[in-house]
């Protein structure tokens, strides 16, 4: 349980990534606050952590409106009187248009930039906190975008790594940890149309990238280094873009 008694707060925590994210941290024993704008589904990662002793609550939070945001971190800094856990996990689908690039960077790096704004000085006034955002590979190279309007997502997830190192270095100071995950080929909502191919993504899995450990990777994997990165094990850990993409990038 080494996350026993803090508070965490995964922001798009219904699904995919966000929920093993908000799953693993219960796990270990922290109060996770799922802040999402679907309830429903929130509910039933709810029943599923509760169901295995864990703890957990929702709190309705739209990503791509600032004050949503922060309302949200305030309420969950008044209830519980810290915050020890940020992480940002918001994602949805978008066409490679103008609105989509824009949609994209609202979601991908605004959101981040505004629940970052607003839980430092909670984190710096209470001695410490641990910042996860949720990159791509996206983050550390160029991406497979046929036009310009399909930069968005890349140009986001290149940026909150970019905030991800320059926010470590500022807040070190203050026992603030600041880490982005940048998850490989993982099967989520996001992917679904290429690992539920008929070949269930082998072809491209195997053939187009070559990925050395030659499977999907599980969101699970995804959530137990998130919840790594919130602990103590990873105290001397900040500022870095941890790759989850079985060895992917390693070429």
């Amino acid at each position: 349980m080494k996350l026993q008694d803090k508070i965490a707060l995964v922001i798009g925590a219904s699904s995919g990534l966000g929920r093993a994210s908000a799953e693993a941290c219960a796990a270990e024993g922290a109060m996770v606050v799922l802040g999402d704008i679907n309830e429903e589904r929130s509910k039933a990662v709810i029943e599923g952590i509760v169901a295995k002793g864990g703890k957990a609550k929702f709190m309705y939070t739209d990503a791509m409106k600032e004050a949503s945001i922060v309302e949200t971190i305030a309420a969950v800094a008044k209830e519980f009187g810290r915050l020890d856990i940020l992480v940002n996990s918001a994602g949805a689908p978008t066409a490679a248009d103008e609105a989509g690039w824009h949609f994209q960077i609202d979601m991908y790096l605004k959101a981040p930039y505004f629940a970052c704004r607003e839980v430092l000085p909670i984190m710096e006034a209470q001695g410490g906190g641990s910042i996860i955002t949720i990159g791509s590979l996206s983050s550390v190279t160029g991406s497979l975008a046929q036009k310009i309007e399909g930069t968005g997502y890349p140009a986001a997830k290149h940026a909150v790594l970019g905030m991800t190192k320059t926010l470590a270095i500022a807040n070190g100071k203050h026992n603030i940890r600041v880490n982005c995950v940048c998850p490989g080929y993982i099967k989520s909502e996001l992917t679904r149309p290429l690992y539920e191919a008929e070949d269930g993504g082998a072809k491209l899995i195997n053939e187009t990238l070559k990925v050395p450990l030659r499977r999907w990777g599980e969101p699970e994997e995804i959530g137990k280094v998130v919840a790594f990165l919130a602990s103590e094990d990873a105290s001397f850990i900040t500022g870095q873009a941890i790759l989850v993409d079985g060895g992917f990038m390693a070429r």
